[in-house]
């Protein structure tokens, strides 16, 4: 029998033999032994660059606790929704530096068992690296890291080590809609009750997930091998959704199916469900959704319930061997009217063996610590008044805003850090103009000049199909000149021309009152844009015509980036005026300008007209353009 090196180590540290640690010692190369020490010594480094990002979180009395992990430097962290529906909206959080810090609920999903907090008290945290979990694979190593049985009276967070068990588990819920876990991580890494909201890394100290559930023993609660983590894909889709401060909901196309010898086939189907008016019918086999290949109908349910309310999905489906697709808005799975807060730990469910078609109602909240175990902070803070635990939100207003002040706050946040990512901090910019060739279908069918003060004035000149006008804001009024005279519009007639609104938009870019110009900013949730997760924010006038603009989470290789994906008035599928999407980017004197804006039309962004980049010259304007009747174009 051949030995590996491996193997050699195992059965001479079991047996505790000199001899056979010699014979194993002898066995193993300078390079497999120096290997070995750099995967050791990569490991404890992987630990050490997170260590300070996790979190033990307690409630107002500082009882009970779970475990999070800050994902951002502002102090956004990652828990899940059942450690915050204990604790209620507030409460102490303990870092690794042994102090204590306020947290405040910014957003839950009681779907997925997500939530995301924000701790207070530091200008910047450490954070830890959201990774890809569709990159994990059974056998990888996984670490988890948090406060089991509240052991780290310092905040210093415990650490076990284990392999992925499993990918792509289903875990029912419980209540209507709550704490399902699907396309779920399986891991034998020690899970056990204060786990809960802490973080799954991978050895490179990426997260991979969030521990929420363990099975457990009957008695005890003795931790046996199999813990579940919700996949780091899966809380990507819901950032937005969460950091808008809502109760966030999960999606569903409100059809139902089964799978059959002829595939996986649509037996029941509401016929009011987006996927009914584009065309899907009683009968019809589902192919994919979201480009992932179908094959059976519990593989569809665990993937779809990754994904939010509203998002746009593409479904495709065959009848009669001719295949169809079309993307529509997923609708809202309900909850109960209110969150249960449980007045004592409950066990956990065993494991479901199988997705049914619809995740099933049934179960018990995941987590808890048991009676009689509180954490003792180390730390106290002078002049602190004891607090009760504060409620969680109620579960009826799932989808709204929670918290209208807050959610403009990191609205702005979020426009902050694009405008820093496309400009230098000590950029002055007096005026931008941009010349484009105006293409459709690779011919060339006009032009548009697109000009733009930092005060807000906005002239923009568009020749298409022999056909001209020219849009002015003058800084009180907004003016359409065509051949036939000047008209006044009102500014949501303006931006419903795709043309001004792009220029709008860009205006942002260096005016010192971004998009807050055009009315009352707010972050909408989750949505997608150029093919890519964003942030959706409206802009709200006084006529309550709304203006969108998506901004990216993240770049292509999945790294945090806020950027401009695309821009418009409307965000259904039958919307028919042109969206906008912004590509290729590249600095002029110190500020990033898209060279390609495509005007696209519905939720699959097809595209209508192209506008290429033929000059950008950065500097101050000449007045007169700005003036009614505009002077001509120079």
């Amino acid at each position: 029998m051949h030995r590996t090196p491996f193997f050699s180590l195992v059965v001479a540290a079991a047996l505790g033999g000199q001899s056979l640690a010699q014979d194993a010692a002898e066995t193993i190369s300078s390079a497999d032994l120096a290997a070995v020490k750099a995967a050791q010594a990569q490991r404890a480094q992987a630990i050490e660059s997170v260590y300070g990002a996790v979190v033990a979180i307690f409630g107002n009395d500082r009882g009970g606790g779970g475990s999070g992990v800050l994902y951002d430097p502002a102090g956004y962290a990652l828990t899940n929704h059942h450690v915050v529906a204990a604790g209620g909206v507030e409460g102490w959080a303990g870092l690794a530096d042994g102090h204590l810090y306020r947290w405040t609920l910014v957003g839950t999903d009681p779907g997925g068992d997500v939530a995301i907090i924000q701790l207070r008290g530091k200008k910047e945290f450490s954070v830890a690296p959201i990774g890809d979990s569709e990159q994990v694979r059974v056998g990888d190593w996984a670490m988890a890291m948090g406060n089991p049985f509240v052991l780290a009276e310092d905040f210093r967070p415990t650490v076990t080590l284990g392999i992925v068990s499993g990918i792509h588990r289903f875990q029912e819920g419980s209540g209507l809609n709550q704490l399902v876990y699907g396309n779920c991580i399986q891991v034998d890494s020690s899970i056990n009750p204060g786990n809960s909201g802490g973080p799954l890394f991978n050895v490179r100290g990426e997260v991979i997930g969030i521990n929420g559930r363990g099975s457990f023993e009957e008695r005890g609660r003795v931790n046996v091998g199999l813990g579940y983590a919700i996949s780091s894909n899966q809380i990507k889709l819901f950032i937005p959704e969460l950091l808008s401060t809502k109760v966030a909901q999960h999606g569903t196309l409100d059809a139902i199916f089964g799978t059959r010898e002829a595939g996986v086939i649509c037996h029941t189907v509401n016929l009011d469900a987006p996927i009914a008016k584009a065309g899907m019918q009683l009968g019809d086999k589902l192919v994919a959704f979201e480009d992932f290949p179908i094959s059976e109908a519990n593989q569809f349910t665990n993937l779809v319930s990754m994904y939010p309310a509203g998002w746009p999905a593409k479904v495709t489906w065959e009848r009669d061997g001719t295949r169809q697709s079309a993307h529509v808005r997923l609708s809202s799975l309900p909850y109960e009217p209110i969150v249960k807060q449980p007045n004592k730990p409950d066990e956990e469910k065993k494991p479901s063996p199988r997705p049914a078609p619809q995740p099933p109602p049934g179960g018990r909240p995941p987590d808890g610590f048991p009676p009689g175990k509180k954490p003792v902070p180390r730390l106290p803070l002078p002049g602190e008044k004891s607090a009760p635990s504060s409620p969680a939100p109620v579960l009826s207003a799932a989808g709204k805003i929670r918290d209208a002040n807050l959610n403009r706050t990191i609205a702005e946040q979020i426009v902050a850090r694009w405008l820093s990512h496309c400009r230098g901090k000590d950029i002055s910019i007096a005026g931008l103009r941009m010349e484009d060739q105006l293409v459709r279908s690779g011919e060339t069918v006009g032009k548009q000049v697109l000009q733009m003060a930092n005060d807000g004035r906005i002239r923009v000149d568009c020749e298409l199909d022999g056909k001209g006008r020219s849009l002015v804001y003058d800084g009180s009024g907004y003016w359409m000149v065509t051949a036939g005279g000047v008209q006044s519009i009102t500014q949501s007639r303006a931006l419903r021309d795709p043309h001004f609104c792009q220029a709008a938009v860009l205006a942002a870019l260096f005016g010192d009152k971004p998009l807050a110009r055009y009315g009352s900013l707010a972050l909408d949730g989750s949505d997608e844009g150029r093919s890519r997760l964003c942030y959706r924010l409206s802009v709200t006038d006084p006529e309550s015509e709304q203006l969108f603009v998506w901004l990216s989470v993240f770049d292509d290789d999945g790294r945090p980036q806020v950027q401009l994906q695309k821009s418009g008035v409307g965000i259904d599928d039958d919307e028919s005026i042109p969206a906008v999407i912004y590509e290729e980017w590249k600095e002029q004197e110190g500020l990033l300008v898209p060279q390609t804006r495509t005007l696209v039309l519905g939720l699959d962004e097809h595209s209508e007209l192209t506008c290429v980049n033929q000059s950008v010259a950065i500097g101050k304007l000449d007045d007169a353009l700005f003036q009614v009747p505009p002077q001509p174009t120079k």
